[in-house]
Parts: C-alpha cells; sequence; structure tokens
C-alpha cells in the first residue's frame, strides 16, 4: 500500500514537473515574439525619434527622449537573445513544437544584431545602422513566421475538415509535417548542431572584441608620463653676441 502510494506520488510529481516545464517553454515563445516585434518597430522607428529630438528645445527632454530610445531598442534586443537561448536546449525540441530551422536562427540574427551594436557605433555610422536594421528584421521575420505558420498550424489543422487537415498537400499540413520539430527530429537536430555554431561565433567575436578595447590594451598601450606639480625654473639663456 505504501510503495503504491509513493509510485502515485512520485508520478504526479513528475507530471507537474514536466508541465511546468512544458508552460514556461510555451510562455517563453510566445513573449519572444513579442519582443521581435519591439524590436524591430523600435529600429524601424529611429527617424520618427529623430525627428522628435530636434523638436525638443530643453537639453534634459531631449536625453530623456534619446535614452528612451536607447533603451528599448538594446534592451529588446538583448532580452531576445537572452531569452532565446531556450531554443538552443536539444530536449526542448521535442517537448514543444519548435519551428526549426526558423525559430533558433532568428536568434543568431539578433546575436548577430547584437555583436555588431558591440563591435561598431551603429548610432554613427549609416552604413552599419542599415545593416543592423537588415539583421533585425530578418530575424524577427524569421521568429514570426515560424511562430504563426509553424507552431500555430495544429491549431488551424484541427478547424479543418479531416480530409484537408490529414493531407500534407496544404500549406498548413506541409509546414506542419516538415518543419515541426517533433514531427521532424532530423531537422531539428542538424538545426541545433548549426544554429547553436554560429551563437558560439557571436560569442567568441563578441568575447575578443572585449579584450581588445579592455585587459589587453592596458599593457600595449604606453604609459602616460606623470606630470610634475613644481617644475622647476627654466635656466636663463646666455644672450647670443652679433656676429661683426
Amino acid at each position: 500500500m505504501l510503495t503504491t502510494i509513493l509510485l502515485q506520488s512520485a508520478s504526479a510529481v513528475s507530471n507537474a514537473v514536466s508541465a511546468g516545464s512544458i508552460y514556461t517553454e510555451n510562455t517563453v515563445t510566445v513573449l519572444l515574439m513579442m519582443i521581435t516585434v519591439l524590436a524591430a518597430s523600435i529600429q524601424i522607428a529611429r527617424g520618427y525619434f529623430l525627428r522628435i529630438l530636434k523638436k525638443f528645445t530643453l537639453r534634459l527632454a531631449a536625453d530623456i527622449w534619446w535614452l528612451l530610445y536607447i533603451i528599448l531598442r538594446d534592451a529588446s534586443v538583448f532580452l531576445a537573445v537572452f531569452l532565446g537561448l531556450i531554443m538552443f536546449w536539444p530536449g526542448i525540441y521535442q517537448d514543444f513544437p519548435i519551428a526549426v530551422p526558423f525559430m533558433p536562427l532568428a536568434i543568431d540574427f539578433f546575436a548577430i544584431a547584437l555583436v555588431l551594436m558591440l563591435v561598431k557605433d551603429t548610432d554613427e555610422e549609416p552604413f552599419y545602422n542599415s545593416l543592423l536594421t537588415l539583421v533585425i528584421l530578418i530575424g524577427a521575420f524569421l521568429y514570426i513566421f515560424g511562430t504563426v505558420f509553424i507552431t500555430e498550424s495544429a491549431v488551424q489543422l484541427s478547424v479543418l475538415p479531416p480530409t484537408v487537415s490529414n493531407s500534407t498537400g496544404n500549406f498548413w499540413g506541409f509546414m506542419y509535417q516538415n518543419f515541426n520539430s517533433q514531427n521532424n527530429p532530423t531537422l531539428a537536430i542538424y538545426t541545433f548542431y548549426v544554429t547553436f555554431t554560429i551563437l558560439m561565433i557571436c560569442g567568441l567575436v563578441a568575447v575578443l572584441s572585449s579584450f581588445k578595447g579592455g585587459f589587453f590594451k592596458r599593457f600595449i598601450e604606453p604609459k602616460p608620463q606623470p606630470i610634475e606639480k613644481n617644475p622647476a625654473p627654466a635656466q636663463p639663456q646666455p644672450p647670443q653676441q652679433k656676429q661683426q
């Protein structure tokens, strides 16, 4: 009797943990979609922020307005990468219908955007700002496309007639059968290998760039000479004799 109760308790705890993990994964993936949309929207609205910035007569108001833009843009890109790390857990591909390779690849693009902002001044250089906009837009598009047409495809198939939902000839059925991580584990594992490698390269570039301007720079650059507080007075020069 006691053994049966213990087994039932262990099974209930295991089911609760599994349900909680799936709920967390579902929540994070949905939240990521909103964050990617926010990042893309803020980057696109750069011209609007600059136009409004010129209308402020007070320097404090202009600084607060520009600070708001920087915080929203940088924080959204950083959160997309930080929360998107869940896409690189191999176990999640079978726990949750991840759109492969769209959703993990989208996080890679946001990681590239984060590294680009780290190594280049995208606010002052128009070329790199345009490149940053393109990278963020591609990342947002991939994530939204994967979420709508693959992760949510089961919802659309459930409202279709059985003769249609069971067929891969329609768009929803094709995307569900071929790009859903639970239905295509081969594509899922290869997606993990490729996207995780790209993420590691971005991390390596970020680490090397931090060393370039930080720790190693202290030993490479010459140390400035100390300024003397009481310099010695200059010695008067003897007058030059005029030549005859």
